[in-house]
Parts: structure tokens; sequence; C-alpha cells
């Protein structure tokens, strides 16, 4: 209740309050103020906290909106604020950067959407074709005896059709493996092998979904959003780059899951939630990006 109360208060009168005096203060409004003193997701994710509490209607949608609009919109922002231009020239090039990285980063998360709403299909030889060659990229010189087979084992699925182990996330989380396998193919087979340690082995492929799932979390909460506004990428995030940043994980958990040594693979709910953990501090600090060398290879791309 008190929590509700302060939260109230400062929304509505706390707020406005210390902004108004520092506009009075020192001339500029908060989106210059952030768009002069921060860089990199710091100052991205700023921008959007404060079109998101702006009193104006069209500041708090102003990321919502057809992108083709952004400088139409950047224009009324400076109308609204009453911004010179010829005072403070930086100021609607930041702001059109950071409105650029924010309708991008959501865009993504429809795209992202998008594939995990889709179930995977046997029907559906596209579907049927990737993996098949998720297989041949994982075992080569291995053909699988058939498209049922006990052999999805060997690469970590549980049952005879991975079909089945698809349905939590869809074919977002074929597309991930299949990308890794496709993309990085010889890391691909290191993890793979890693995966069949006589100790401390788990199932790949299970483990990639999960990761996926992960993956997943972290963008919609919007947590990735530190990495990809500090991103060197130029133009919008692809979904391309979603796959290179849960490549980046799934091999980083890897590295983890040895580290821990763990008793056997029901300790796996630990260990991923404290990996999970290490992740979300780590994206708090504003300046990480996540990184890895098949990373800065395939964000050149």
């Amino acid at each position: 209740m008190w929590q509700a109360t302060w939260l109230y208060l400062y929304l509505t009168w706390i707020r406005p309050m210390i902004k108004w005096f520092l506009r009075k203060i020192l001339g500029t409004c908060e989106l210059q103020r952030i768009c002069r003193g921060y860089g990199g997701a710091a100052r991205t994710k700023r921008v959007e906290k404060s079109l998101k509490l702006s009193k104006y209607k069209l500041l708090q949608e102003a990321t919502h909106r057809d992108v083709d609009d952004v400088d139409q919109r950047v224009q009324d922002i400076l109308q609204i604020k009453a911004v010179s231009q010829e005072k403070d020239a930086q100021f609607a090039p930041s702001l059109r950067a950071c409105i650029l990285q924010i309708h991008g980063y959501q865009e993504l998360i429809r795209e992202v959407e998008g594939v995990r709403g889709e179930a995977y299909s046997s029907d559906n030889q596209e579907h049927e074709n990737m993996l098949i060659q998720l297989w041949d990229h994982l075992m080569p010189g291995t053909s699988l005896e058939s498209r049922i087979t006990k052999q999805w084992g060997d690469i970590g699925f549980q049952g005879d059709d991975p079909r089945t182990d698809f349905r939590g996330m869809g074919m977002l989380g074929l597309h991930n493996l299949f990308f890794f396998a496709d993309q990085q193919t010889e890391l691909a087979r290191q993890v793979l092998q890693h995966s069949h340690h006589p100790q401390y082995g788990y199932s790949f492929a299970i483990v990639g979904i999960n990761i996926t799932s992960l993956t997943y979390s972290l963008l919609v909460r919007g947590k990735l959003r530190t990495h990809f506004y500090n991103s060197p990428s130029p133009g919008p995030p692809k979904l391309s780059h979603f796959h290179l940043v849960y490549c980046h994980l799934l091999v980083e958990f890897d590295k983890f899951w040895f580290a821990e040594k763990p008793r056997d693979v029901m300790e796996f709910t630990r260990i991923r939630n404290k990996f999970e953990k290490k992740l979300l501090s780590l994206l708090r600090d504003d300046t990480t990006v996540l990184r890895g060398s098949f990373m800065e290879e395939g964000e050149q791309s």
C-alpha cells in the first residue's frame, strides 16, 4: 500500500516538480539533459522512460508509430519542449537515434514472437528440411536410419521424434539450434561433444531449447535492451542478431555448466537459475555488450 502511494505521489507531484525546477535553473528539458549527459544504452533507456512517463500523449506514443515518421516526431517533440535547434544542434540527432533504437527493439520482439508462435509441423517440408540439416551439420558422416528414430537422442532430443520437443518455443527453438549449427558449425560440434561428457553430460538439444526460452524471456522483459542499445551494428536489430545472442548464451552456459561440476542433470534448474541471475546482474550494467568472436563476425554481415 505504501509503495503504491509513494509511486503515485512521485509520478504526479514530485517528479513534475523536480523537472520544472531543473528546467528553470538549467534552461533545458529532461530529454535534453539525458541526451547531453549519457551515451549508449544509458541514454536510450532513459529517453525511453522519459517518453513513457510524459504527460503528452504524442511523446508517450513517439516510439510506437511507423519508423518513416521519425523525423516528424522529433520535430513535434522539439516544438512541444520549446527546444531551439540553433542552441542545441545535437539534441535532434541524438533523440532521433534513440527513437530508432527503441522502435527497432520493439520490432525485433514482434519478429521473434512471430517465429515462436509458429508450431513445428511434420507436414511442412521447410520445417522438416531444417531439422534434417540440423542433424547433418552436427553429425557429419552419420545418416539417419529414418525420420522417426532413437538416433535423435545422439544430439540431445528426448524421444524418437524431435517435433514434440519444440512445443514450448515453437519454431524459434529449431531456428536457434539450426543457426548455431549452420553458422558456427565447428563450435556447435564442440558444444555437442561437451554434452556427451561421461560425468557432466547433458542433452544438447533440450538444453539448447531451454536457452532459447531464456533468451526470449530476456528479450521480452527488456533485459536485452542493454546489449542492443550498445550494439555497434548499423540499422535496427535483425532476427539474426537475436540468434547471435542465443549462440553466445548457449556457449557461455556450456562453460558455466562445467564450472559448476553438477552431480547429475537433476541440478539443471539450479544451475540454469544461477546462470540467469549472473546474466541479469551483467545486463544491469548499462555499458554491457554481450561479446563473442562469432557475434562480432556476425554483426558485420
